[in-house]
């Protein structure tokens, strides 16, 4: 029952307001909110046909030293319409939202007053429009509304600011003192840095800075958009039953439309014309429209990867990883899709998604909402990535196609769209160091070219796929091929690089490297010369000797044990580097950090004119550069790890900077030993332990390899296969299955295409090795040469399958009892070690 006459007072408490500068917020998010609102102003003019010349939001922020003294602004101004007194006076109302929720940026007035409120006290608001004379001041004081319990804010209608003809400037002054929660908020701000304000901004406002129509100044500095350094979409790889799958992929569909309220934005059905909520009539079409791209980044990383989420041109989810790369399954079983292979992806993108609401504070999108569900199944599919999952064969989304070209880097080149180089100790490419990556990486943001496209960047990619030939020239008179570096044809004679000789009456073009002229026989050597030092021992030479007379090395020999010589000659590993690398001493302090740089040699590491080579060498200063080849014999015969050489050389650097350790105190403790051990465990404790647990790690990631490739080597004979099986078989395989999520209600169409052989058990795969190894030789799973053979035919070649496949099918055997009986034994774990490198030597890739 009513009482007639009687109302509550419904106007919250003041402490209310206070109360939500407690919101959880990050100080750059603040920030944000601001910046929101002024590019709503221009969406705003946009839509109201105002024009705008040169849109500019300019920020300032206080220094450091203004915050020790309880004194300086955060200010945030625009150049937009400006605001009548109604509209300013709605923008400051905490909890309204009537903000138009479909083009603009800002949802609520309540994220200014939470922003403003958790950066100071007194928040100052003037916003003047072009046509008036006058300007609107409001001034925001939270101490005063919490005290005097009043709400009314005095409006002060003053001359319009000659810097100010039209727009609004924000004004947030007064800190929040020690002991209130914000205290340190604003300086959390300052303490980013300036760059690395503008640098998160041009992130987040990438896609409105990129197109040049709206600046944004930081302390007078402009915030340059931020670029994903992406592949062009016309490259490509190859993938057996993909076809071709691009680098990059734009899009720009609508998945839907909706009829939705203009005043409550309410979804209003088809047959009705006025909103069932609160009966407006302003009906309005609202598209589901999925923009954007998603690509392949030039190089992979730990954390920059991942697919930045827009709504109306400010990044609400920078690098979203989770949406996109986990699938959670019916049974709420989380799959991790991408990446699998390691702790490294590429997958990139920027999708803009206007229509899908966020929360209130613009952290996330509503990912319980309709409109999120339906975009990110267009984005991913309803399935998981891998194609092995319920699902998968139906899944026809932008980045599954990613993910099947591009889910993991089996090697540089073109075949996985990745940069690298031609090693020649292991006959096979390698990727390109991580120090170049960056190197590129950094010419890109200069916009260099070559470097912004990706031309140089494909340079890298081709020069892995084959070793480099050595060039040869064409003569012009004979059309013989000869060396570059020869400077005369050495089938006619011909000067391919030739010089004038000195002599003014001759000037005969003669060969570069003649000594003398084969006309005028003039010497073409200098007359006047200078003493010489030998490169190679140092020793200082008369100018006319020709060889050094302590080594006998030729003048400008160079010093092949040299690091410029090494340097010309390597690639650097960023395996074995390490980066900082520090122990704690025998006094319980730590080390002087040193980065430690490795580099893989070409050639042998020797000296000039001896014939046995060395390991490694070393160059210690700031920083120790260690030039190692593997084809050593010390590394192929003594099976001693390059990690132990290198572990031991940082350690006597480490030894020998803090000798003060060497006295009676710390007896037995600061020793070469001690620190190598230190180094090693630190730095490669995982990659050299050689425990049980990481042995059939590694075998189960070799059996699944070579599960994944049977349905397509098998496919002509995948019935018989699967009717041979024995009931253990098969009925391991459905256990696998089960285990994996897989449909087994498909198990007839998995049948007549082989795909169940991807749950077969290693007992299994082993038994269909023994009756189809043809299928594994011969570049199907190794590159070994069994059923071809030019030379070998007959009986011969009989015996040689035998004695081939026995091999195979012993270490196939160790590895499969190894993961069967679980040995824990050091002999027998040696063994299965063995048996499994032999194995994965010739693997195709």
């Amino acid at each position: 029952m009513t009482e007639p006459g009687l109302f509550f007072d419904f106007t919250p408490d003041p402490k209310v307001l206070i109360a939500l500068t407690h919101t959880p917020m990050l100080p750059l998010d603040a920030l944000c909110e601001l910046v929101d609102n002024a590019m709503d102003s221009f969406q705003a003019a946009k839509l109201t046909g105002i024009k705008i010349d040169n849109p500019l939001i300019s920020i300032e922020l206080p220094r450091t030293s203004d915050l020790n003294k309880n004194a300086g602004i955060v200010r945030i101004r625009d150049n937009g319409p400006g605001m009548t007194a109604e509209m300013a006076e709605k923008s400051i109302k905490a909890g309204f939202s009537g903000n138009n929720p479909y083009d603009s940026l800002g949802l609520f007035g309540m994220g200014f007053n939470i922003s403003t409120g958790k950066l100071g006290r007194v928040t100052r608001l003037l916003t003047a429009r072009k046509d008036e004379n006058k300007a609107i001041e409001v001034i925001i004081d939270l101490d005063n509304i919490n005290q005097s319990k009043n709400y009314h804010l005095p409006v002060n209608i003053i001359n319009k600011p000659r810097e100010v003809n039209h727009g609004t400037v924000i004004e947030v002054s007064r800190w929040w003192p020690e002991g209130n929660a914000n205290s340190q908020f604003v300086k959390r701000l300052i303490q980013y840095g300036l760059p690395k304000v503008r640098s998160e901004l041009g992130r987040r406002y990438a896609s409105v800075l990129s197109k040049r129509e709206i600046r944004i100044l930081v302390n007078g500095e402009p915030c340059e958009a931020f670029e994903h350094c992406v592949w062009d979409s016309n490259r490509y790889v190859e993938r057996k039953g993909h076809g071709q799958i691009q680098a990059r992929y734009d899009f720009d569909h609508i998945i839907g439309v909706q009829r939705r309220c203009g005043n409550c934005t309410a979804l209003v059905p088809a047959e009705l014309i006025e909103c069932p909520a609160c009966k407006s009539s302003s009906i309005r079409s609202v598209e589901e429209r999925v923009k954007g791209w998603v690509g392949i980044q030039r190089f992979d990383d730990s954390t920059e990867y991942g697919i930045d989420l827009i709504r109306n041109g400010r990044a609400i989810r920078i690098a979203e990883k989770q949406a996109f790369f986990e699938y959670v399954d019916e049974f709420k079983k989380t799959i991790k899709d991408y990446p699998i292979d390691g702790p490294y992806g590429r997958i990139v993108g920027e999708v803009h998604l206007n229509h899908v609401p966020v929360d209130f504070l613009k952290q996330d999108f509503q990912r319980s909402s309709p409109e999120w569900q339906r975009a990110i199944s267009y984005l991913r599919g309803e399935s998981s990535l891998q194609p092995n999952q319920p699902g998968a064969d139906q899944n026809e989304s932008y980045v599954y196609k990613l993910f099947q070209g591009f889910r993991r880097v089996r090697k540089p080149g073109k075949a996985d769209l990745y940069m690298g180089y031609w090693d020649k100790e292991s006959n096979e490419p390698k990727r390109i160091s991580r120090d170049v990556e960056k190197e590129y990486y950094q010419k890109f943001l200069a916009k260099l070219p070559g470097y912004y496209d990706d031309s140089e960047w494909w340079k890298l990619v081709e020069q892995a796929d084959s070793p480099p030939l050595e060039e040869l020239v064409e003569c012009p008179s004979c059309s013989a091929q000869n060396l570059k570096e020869h400077d005369t044809c050495a089938v006619c004679g011909f000067v391919l690089i030739g010089k004038p000789c000195i002599n003014p009456d001759c000037k005969h073009e003669i060969p570069k490297s003649a000594h003398s002229c084969p006309e005028c026989g003039l010497s073409q050597l200098p007359t006047v010369e200078e003493p010489w030092t030998c490169q190679v021992c140092g020793t200082k030479n008369r100018a006319t000797e020709k060889n050094c007379t302590s080594c006998s090395e030729e003048k400008g020999t160079e010093n092949t044990l040299s690091q410029e010589f090494l340097a010309k000659n390597a690639n650097k590993s960023d395996d074995l580097s390490i980066q900082g690398c520090s122990i704690m001493l025998a006094d319980g302090t730590y080390s002087s950090p040193v980065n430690v740089n490795v580099f893989i040699t070409q050639l042998p590491i020797k000296a000039n004119q001896q014939r046995e080579g060395i390991p490694l060498i070393a160059f210690k200063g700031e920083e120790i550069d260690i030039y190692l080849d593997k084809t050593h014999k010390l590394f192929k015969s003594f099976r001693i790890r390059p990690e132990q050489m290198i572990a031991a050389e940082v350690a006597l650097y480490i030894y020998d900077m803090n000798r003060r350790l060497s006295g009676k105190q710390y007896q037995g403790q600061h020793t070469l030993s001690t620190i190598e051990w230190q180094i090693l465990n630190s730095r490669w404790s995982d990659k050299l332990e050689d425990s049980p647990e990481k042995i059939r790690e590694e075998i189960n990631g070799f059996f699944t390899q070579l599960k994944e490739k049977l349905p397509e080597l098998l496919n002509e004979t995948a019935v018989d296969i699967f009717n041979e099986m024995h009931e253990d078989q098969k009925k391991a395989m459905v256990n696998n299955m089960l285990n994996q999520s897989a449909d087994i209600s498909r198990l007839g169409d998995m049948k007549e295409n082989g795909s169940f052989l991807l749950y077969i058990d290693e007992d299994g795969i082993t038994e269909i090795f023994k009756k189809y190894p043809h299928v594994f030789f011969d570049g199907g799973i190794w590159d070994i040469s069994y059923s071809n053979s030019a030379e070998l035919t007959g009986t011969i070649l009989h015996q040689a399958q035998i004695r081939i496949r026995n091999i195979y099918l012993n270490c196939l055997n160790d590895i499969a009892n190894y993961i069967k009986y679980r040995s824990t034994e050091t002999g027998i774990a040696q063994k299965t070690r063995l048996s499994l490198e032999f194995l994965q030597q010739k693997v195709i890739k």
